[in-house]
Parts: structure tokens; C-alpha cells; sequence
């Protein structure tokens, strides 16, 4: 028996994701379901509100769907602050992390806003499908609300925050991928549960394999 050549006993990954997961380090769960039940809400709020579907189903779906949003992040907030999630990857400029860091709460602020201005709309329409914001004469008479021309500004203001919320999800969309595929770093992979897991498997059986070379590269190790 004979020692094999040092270069024989290397192993190189063949998966693009082994080198993203290797201390991958994942939000909690109930964060990423928060994350992506909210993408779904604002899915079906955007199809139903450019009026896909008998007008009154249509209507309705699109409010409660928002008002779906609206509860989420709520809840996503309320677990950004009981269950912070790990630290950014040293990576990158201290710049580039205050911008992150402000696009994500911009996103909160437009998915916070948005359902919100809709609500009020939907209540001073007077649709009974929709439950009415509390007080919401009170409020009218604070913002002038509570007159036809008011709530056609409302709707307004709501349709400015809708693209504006597109805008900076478009935005956030982008830079993920470009964190994914140019960056190579978690910041995507940590957020889909189904890749994540894939790749770690594979980065387990890489680990391993990684393992059994160092120990036949230890001196006196034979074949």
C-alpha cells in the first residue's frame, strides 16, 4: 500500500449553493412565513385591484387581501423586535448597509401605509364588506375627510403608495439576486426554506467528503 498524491484527495464542490451554506444562519421560521405570506397578500391584493373578477367580488378580495398585508407586518414587526434575526454578513460598505437598512423600513412604512389608506377609502365609500375604521368621522374631521373630494384624494394618495411600494419592491427583488449571484452570500438563500435546505444537504455530503480526505492526507494514512 502507498500514499496517494496530496492533489488525488481534493475535493471540489460542484454545487453552486456549498459555498453560501457552510454557516448559514436562518431567521426563525415564523419570521420567513410572515415574510412570504405577505408577498402572497399583496399578490392577490395587486391582481384583484386592477379589477380581475366580478366588480364587487373583485373589491372585496382586494380589501381583505390588503387588510391581510396590513396584520402581517404588523406581526413581522412585533417579531423584528421579540426575535431579532442574526447579524448582516461582514461583507460590504457601511453605505451600502444604511441603504439596505432604509429600503427595509421605507418597505414597512409603504406596506404599513398602503392597506391603511385603502381601509379609509373602503369605509368612507360606506362598503358594508368591509369592516369601518373606528372613529372614522373623528378622523374625518381632522383630515377633511368624510366628503367625496376627500376620499377621491385618499384614493389617490393609496394609488401613489401602490407604486411606490412596486418601486421599492422591485428594488429589493434586484438587489437580492444581485446579493445571490454576484455577492454570493445567504441574504436570499436564508429566506427560502426549500433552497436553503437543498443546498445544505449537499453541503453536509460535502462536508463529509472534506472530512475523509483530511484524515487520508494525515501522515501515515494509507489507502
Amino acid at each position: 500500500m502507498s500514499n496517494r498524491p496530496r492533489s488525488s484527495l481534493q475535493f471540489t464542490p460542484k454545487h453552486a449553493l456549498i459555498p453560501m451554506t457552510r454557516h448559514l444562519k436562518r431567521p426563525n421560521i415564523a419570521s420567513v412565513i410572515v415574510h412570504w405570506g405577505a408577498a402572497f397578500a399583496m399578490i392577490l391584493a395587486l391582481y384583484f385591484g386592477y379589477g380581475n373578477g366580478p366588480r364587487q367580488e373583485a373589491f372585496v378580495a382586494h380589501a381583505y387581501a390588503g387588510l391581510t398585508v396590513l396584520g402581517l407586518v404588523v406581526v413581522r414587526l412585533f417579531l423584528r423586535t421579540l426575535l431579532p434575526g442574526p447579524e448582516e454578513e461582514s461583507g460590504g460598505s457601511r453605505i451600502s448597509k444604511l441603504v439596505a437598512e432604509a429600503m427595509h423600513w421605507a418597505l414597512y412604512a409603504l406596506m404599513l401605509l398602503t392597506p391603511l389608506t385603502g381601509w379609509i377609502v373602503a369605509s368612507e365609500v360606506g362598503s358594508m364588506a368591509v369592516p369601518r375604521l373606528p372613529n372614522i368621522d373623528r378622523l374625518g374631521s381632522g383630515f377633511s375627510i368624510g366628503h367625496p373630494d376627500s376620499a377621491m384624494t385618499a384614493y389617490h394618495v393609496h394609488v401613489f403608495f401602490v407604486w411606490s411600494l412596486l418601486a421599492l419592491i422591485s428594488l429589493h427583488v434586484t438587489a437580492a439576486l444581485f446579493h445571490h449571484f454576484v455577492f454570493r452570500d445567504t441574504i436570499l438563500v436564508r429566506m427560502i426554506p426549500i433552497l436553503g435546505q437543498r443546498a445544505r444537504s449537499v453541503s453536509d455530503s460535502y462536508a463529509t467528503s472534506n472530512s475523509r480526505s483530511d484524515r487520508l492526507k494525515e501522515p501515515g494514512a494509507t489507502s
